[in-house]
């Protein structure tokens, strides 16, 4: 009895170690193929992504490591070839290479016990620098990125009169945005200027901001857009009709004035209907795409650029105001800073808090 319960035992360990180790990596790396696939915002291949996520397997532990030979990918542990096999002849076949991949790392698990060790943390190990190579502004979160929810406990939107000027602060671009805004115009009949502030904007959604710029301009562009294919561009542009009825218009911008909010600084100050004052602006001109994993990882790539109306990317660039504040204190004189000639080296500063860039705006506006 005691024999056959050992044989049962060691049957049974038999079985365990001959299964695949890695099914959850395995499963993450079908999902990585299939969703970048699907979203057609990167250049690489599913054999390109495989070999970038795997050749991050010294991450697991520092003995492993994948040499990519011309038709061969082959693990290494402690400088010994333990596994080598063909690459899929189609490079674009996801299934042959979710397989390839799971080979390799089910190997790798056999073959180090210090790679077991990290098996809850994995796709993270793995994933984390192999982004790199999906593309500028691509991020690896080991959980839900900070921002799906970083506009959404926040207030978005107020307006005061201040004497003749009506001074409109948008937190966040989303689905109310326009409406706030025409609300606040009809409200205040007697304003006879704008301030948009748009220090510390995160941002929002693109349509947003559209709608915000069509309703100053009169016509003309407003901003393009271009996938992985930077020569195939859609345009937005501004239908007739000016809501503010020409009233002068200046915005308000800082380092932390990001995406949707640097696309409406960017369309009023090129299409010569608003002067822009602060520091240069993030640069976060892109439309991300999330990816999420099994196992709760999220991977976020670029899938589209902001070209402003003259055709300049905003993707870490940003928006140039005309009037620069960078490392300006709140007493600096406003009518030197609107005399400077050159803004050429004005840095990214967050300056939500001051209050020089109001003053500056009532100076340009002669109010």
């Amino acid at each position: 009895m005691k024999r056959w319960l050992t044989y049962l035992a060691s049957a049974v360990w038999f079985a365990q170690s001959a299964m695949p180790a890695l099914a959850a990596e395995e499963e993450m790396l079908r999902v990585l193929l299939t969703g970048l696939s699907q979203t057609g915002a990167l250049s690489l291949t599913p054999a390109e992504i495989t070999i970038a996520v795997l050749q991050n397997i010294g991450q697991l532990d520092a003995n492993l490591r994948l040499a990519d030979d011309r038709d061969k990918l082959t693990l290494y542990y402690r400088g010994r070839l333990v596994k080598s096999l063909r690459k899929p002849q189609d490079e674009y076949d996801v299934a042959q290479w979710t397989e390839a991949g799971g080979a390799l790392l089910d190997t790798a698990y056999a073959k180090s016990t210090e790679a077991k060790k990290h098996s809850f943390e994995a796709a993270d190990l793995l994933l984390a620098p192999a982004v790199k190579h999906f593309g500028e502004d691509s991020k690896y979160y080991a959980g839900v990125p900070d921002d799906e929810t970083r506009t959404t406990h926040r207030r978005n939107f107020a307006a005061r009169l201040e004497d003749d000027i009506l001074v409109l602060k948008i937190g966040a671009f989303n689905n109310f945005s326009k409406d706030e805004i025409t609300t606040a115009l009809a409200d205040n009949p007697q304003a006879e200027a704008i301030v948009l502030d748009l220090r510390a904007s995160p941002g929002g959604q693109l349509g947003a901001a559209v709608e915000i710029a069509d309703l100053f301009l009169n016509e003309g562009i407003i901003l393009s857009t271009s996938g992985k294919d930077k020569n195939n561009l859609t345009y937005y542009n501004a239908a007739d009709g000016d809501i503010s009825d020409g009233r002068p218009i200046v915005a308000l911008v800082d380092g932390q004035t990001a995406s949707a909010a640097e696309v409406l600084a960017a369309a009023l100050q090129e299409q010569s209907r608003a002067k822009v004052v602060g520091t240069q602006t993030f640069g976060k001109g892109t439309i991300q795409t999330l990816l999420k994993l099994p196992g709760g990882g999220t991977v976020a790539v670029s899938s589209a650029w902001f070209y402003t109306p003259s055709g300049r990317r905003l993707a870490g660039e940003g928006v140039m105001p005309d009037v620069c504040t960078f490392e300006q204190p709140d007493n600096t004189d406003a009518a030197s800073l609107i005399a400077r000639k050159t803004n050429e080296d004005c840095g990214r500063e967050e300056r939500s808090d001051s209050s020089l860039e109001l003053t500056v705006a009532r100076k340009l506006l002669d109010k």
